[in-house]
């Protein structure tokens, strides 16, 4: 009894300390190097945040970025995980090809047998990517998310290691997909016709891999992709890179270390784009070509696994030709940036922040020397950081918007900034599983300022 107490005051006292130390610590990072992401900046206090509650969930999601050791101890997390090769709710470690699943019906041997035995039955009215806990999710409202995140349930969400390759299985959440479309459909009705809206939704490069005869390991995306189609508004144009990356798939479009797609991959889908639209895109070999050098990227920091340290990826950017200034806002702040930013070329596990610069800002613009009165508005997540470089031939400003940094209550809603800034179009740039993650998508709706 006496030691219980003891180690009681001692947890208590390193549990103050701990939080006295954050407080204290006002020189935050900003990037987390371990993840390879930007980190949630501190929100602006307003009344109006306050009291619609989303002022709370903001900083409750900052101070847990940005809570001090946050990366020793993830880090430290991460290696019992692998010592255990499990990699926490929403990643499975299968090293081999041997090792997957193989079609339903088929006899497997016992670690396949487990494998889908804890795998969820699905319904026709639930094949989701985000599936209920012990409860069933209720069907959410029109304008609502669905309730669980993806990654909520252990046999979701797998990564998978294959030859020294790290992919993003696939399931597909019609809900989630509902919510996407209501939320494109809304700003398409606010906006009018004035402002030419496009949907582009770049693919897990699962889809890619050769898993497609497992049948039953993941869901088609095109499968998914047809169907939001089938739920947007016919103002808004969906634009299909899915083709476009499928034609070049023994090209290095995406990563091995990391989710994300290379830039040449995002050149494919700005290719498609531009074609889709009646232009013609500018050729690859007029951009400038920068070798960044290796890197081990999200993925490899979320399996740590050895075949991924071993296989390092390579990044090389295409930095265009045409002049530009790069503004970035946070709080009425403004920073000169560059399009491929060199500054973190010198680390291991970030170095896909080169591109915009990490992107993590309340708002950027890139201002050229096109002058032909065009202006674009790009809602992205990371995947559009790449994209972005590609338009700047073709317009005289780009505008630059992650939801998740999007600060409403000083810059005002997204549909009445395109009507000051005078932006005749707005693409939505978004990876498949951001469009499966309700949090993400509710980012998007405050964009609106609801």
């Amino acid at each position: 009894m006496k030691k219980l107490r003891i180690d009681t005051i001692v947890f208590i006292i390193a549990i103050t300390v701990l939080g006295i130390a954050n407080l204290l610590n006002f020189n935050k990072a900003g990037v987390s190097k371990l993840e390879n992401r930007t980190l949630k900046p501190k929100p602006q206090f307003s009344a109006a945040e306050f009291l619609k509650g989303s002022y709370t969930q903001d900083y409750e999601d900052y101070f847990s970025d940005t809570f001090i050791l946050r990366d020793s101890m993830v880090r430290l997390s991460r290696d019992v995980q692998h010592a255990m090769r499990f990699l926490g709710p929403d990643v499975s470690l299968i090293t081999t090809i041997d090792d997957l699943p193989t079609q339903k019906g088929n006899e497997t041997g016992e670690k396949n047998q487990q494998h889908d035995e804890d795998k969820p039955q699905e319904t026709d009215s639930q094949n989701s990517q985000e599936p209920a806990d012990s409860t069933q999710t209720p069907t959410p409202k029109p304008s609502q998310p669905a309730k669980t995140d993806f990654g909520d349930d252990p046999n979701v969400g797998y990564w998978l290691v294959v030859d020294g390759k790290a992919v993003q299985l696939f399931k597909f959440n019609k809900e989630s997909f509902e919510y996407y479309a209501q939320v494109l459909n809304k700003f398409g009705q606010k906006l009018g016709s004035d402002v030419k809206l496009y949907s582009m939704i770049p693919p897990t490069n699962g889809e890619f891999l050769r898993l497609k005869k497992y049948k039953g390991i993941t869901d088609s995306q095109n499968d998914a992709l047809d169907f939001l189609n089938s739920k947007l508004d016919d103002s808004i144009s969906s634009v299909n890179v899915y083709d476009a990356l499928n034609s070049h798939t023994d090209e290095y479009i995406y990563f091995r270390t990391d989710h994300h797609w290379t830039a040449l991959g995002a050149y494919y889908a700005y290719a498609s784009w531009m074609e889709s639209t009646g232009r013609q895109p500018t050729a690859l070999e007029d951009f400038e070509t920068i070798d960044i050098g290796d890197f081990l990227g999200s993925s490899y920091t979320k399996t740590l696994d050895e075949s991924l340290k071993k296989n390092p990826d390579h990044i090389i950017a295409y930095k265009p030709f045409t002049g530009y200034e790069y503004l970035m806002y946070d709080n009425g702040r403004e920073k000169k940036a560059d399009i491929i930013d060199m500054q973190y070329a010198n680390e291991i596990t970030d170095k896909y922040l080169a591109f915009m610069s990490s992107g993590g800002a309340n708002w950027s613009v890139v201002k050229t020397d096109v002058h032909n009165g065009k202006k674009i508005m790009v809602v992205k997540d990371s995947f559009g950081n790449a994209f972005v470089p590609f338009l700047l031939p073709h317009y005289e400003e780009i505008y630059v918007v992650d939801p998740r940094f999007y600060n409403v209550s000083t810059t005002g809603n997204i549909v009445d900034f395109v009507r000051e800034k005078g932006i005749n179009e707005v693409v939505f740039c978004i990876y498949m599983e951001d469009v499966n993650w309700h949090k993400f998508m509710g980012s998007v709706e405050h964009l609106l300022g609801e």
